[in-house]
């Protein structure tokens, strides 16, 4: 059974998707923190820069976009200097880039997306009977507007053919206005924004049978009235949550949500998977952890433990909203057949990911590789700020280093001449207990001829300290 849970806070909107009881999706909505992606504006082009195969664009935002002329239709003209041009956010914007755009415009519905400057019409390759098939693509032809296509979903075979007519008939006149605008509007505007994720939940998570239960009365009325227009659930199957008990926890989700922000997550079998972030890519390596299989080849548990990690793998990456390169190093397998079957096995629990996923395969160092298209930042960057101390390492400096430097500040006073016999330290408590052993004063007494007195701050950082005067 599918449930789609909605948290709606003054700040914050949070949607869970629980497959029998199992987080499989989550996302997060603030208002200041709105993600640009899908966005489509009227941009006007400030500079060229070859070496970068692409172009600045002034989209109204506080940084210029940048559009990579890879992802400027062939067929229309390049863009130059000053010339309007429209775009689509892919991206959003990081502390030192501004957000991403393509020249290929594109408006997503549940049963279809509408692509400008095309005339084609596509199906999914999912719904493979030839005359469903050519129902669909009959149905897109008859409402697609002149010089656009359709990609036509496979929830369109599903859906009551009025709503699916419905759907194409909307994404046409929405298309009709984003164009009517961009004759109109001058150059930077936002033309058209993406639907916010009361909306998405319906168009992108549910089906007729999901259960959809939110804690605000505003929000479920509103549900109620965009599901009467486009049929996607039962009506009966939305419900409002009154109760005292937070929704997520009521439901069970408040734990799983917690460990998405954790580093390691453990495998019913003992084994576990390690998830690290770097700069350039995302590490994951498997663990056997407190598995042992007595009298069991270590292939054979390599393989089962695997095996067990792969979809776990898949639905971490999905949630947590990983993107870019990602390497995966799973534990060391004797057979070829056993190292092909996993990537199998990873390719097929990545082909439901609603973002493009590849797995490339596996390297002869045994790890394998993988990439996830990036569209917004990853779910702990939401939640979690960059620590101040460590500034995203996850080290401090040790007690006995900080000591070491308070012996160098010393030694270049005593040099300069103008050392002082009586002196204060103030520093971080784990510092000030090492100056205080009887071995560390010792030291300063036999090697700088002092004995200052040393006054803990905990509102000092470890590597802060300070040597005064008395």
């Amino acid at each position: 059974m599918k449930q789609i849970l909605l948290e709606c806070l003054p700040d914050e909107t949070a949607m869970a998707v629980l497959n029998d009881g199992v987080l499989t999706e989550f996302e997060v909505e603030r208002p200041h923190e709105t993600s640009l992606v899908g966005r489509i504006y009227a941009g006007t082009v400030k500079n060229s820069v070859p070496s970068l195969k692409g172009l600045f664009i002034d989209i109204g935002e506080k940084k210029n976009a940048f559009l990579r002329l890879n992802n400027w239709p062939q067929h229309r003209k390049k863009p130059t200097v000053g010339m309007s041009v429209l775009v689509q956010v892919i991206k959003d914007s990081t502390d030192t880039k501004g957000p991403l755009v393509s020249g290929e415009v594109s408006l997503p519905g549940r049963y279809a997306v509408l692509v400008a400057d095309t005339d084609y019409i596509g199906v999914s390759r999912k719904i493979e009977e030839e005359a469903e098939r050519m129902r669909l693509k009959q149905l897109g032809e008859a409402c697609c507007p002149e010089g656009c296509g359709l990609i036509i979903r496979t929830a369109a075979r599903e859906g009551n053919e009025e709503a699916v007519k419905r759907e194409f008939m909307h994404l046409a006149s929405t298309w009709k206005i984003i164009e009517r605008r961009l004759r109109i509007e001058k150059a930077p505007v936002l033309l058209y924004r993406g639907s916010d994720l009361v909306v998405r939940c319906l168009r992108d998570y549910a089906d007729r049978e999901t259960e959809i239960i939110v804690d605000d009365a505003e929000t479920e009325k509103r549900l109620l009235s965009v599901n009467q227009s486009e049929q996607v659930v039962k009506s009966e199957n939305i419900h409002l949550y009154e109760g005292a008990v937070p929704i997520m926890k009521r439901y069970g989700a408040a734990d799983s949500i917690q460990q998405l922000f954790e580093r390691q997550v453990n495998l019913p079998s003992g084994g576990s998977i390690v998830i690290d972030y770097t700069e350039a890519l995302t590490a994951i390596d498997v663990n056997s952890g407190s598995f042992h299989a007595k009298g069991m080849p270590h292939g054979e548990v390599a393989y089962l433990i695997n095996k067990e990690a792969v979809p776990e793998i898949a639905r971490q990456i999905r949630i947590r909203g990983i993107g870019g390169i990602i390497m995966i190093d799973f534990i060391d397998m004797d057979h070829d057949w056993q190292k092909e079957n996993i990537v199998k096995r990873l390719r097929e629990a990545v082909s439901s990911d609603k973002v493009k996923t590849v797995v490339c395969g596996m390297t002869s160092l045994g790890l394998v590789e993988m990439t996830r298209k990036r569209t917004a930042y990853r779910l702990e960057h939401v939640y979690y700020d960059t620590c101040p101390c460590c500034k995203g390492s996850g080290l401090s400096v040790s007690a006995e280093s900080v000591v070491i430097r308070i012996h160098r500040e010393l030694k270049m006073r005593r040099k300069m001449g103008n050392f002082q016999s009586s002196l204060r330290i103030e520093c971080h408590p784990a510092v000030a207990r090492r100056l205080q052993t009887e071995e560390e004063q010792h030291r300063l007494h036999t090697c700088f001829h002092v004995k200052p007195i040393i006054k803990a701050r905990e509102d000092m950082a470890i590597e802060v300290f300070s040597i005064l005067s008395e």
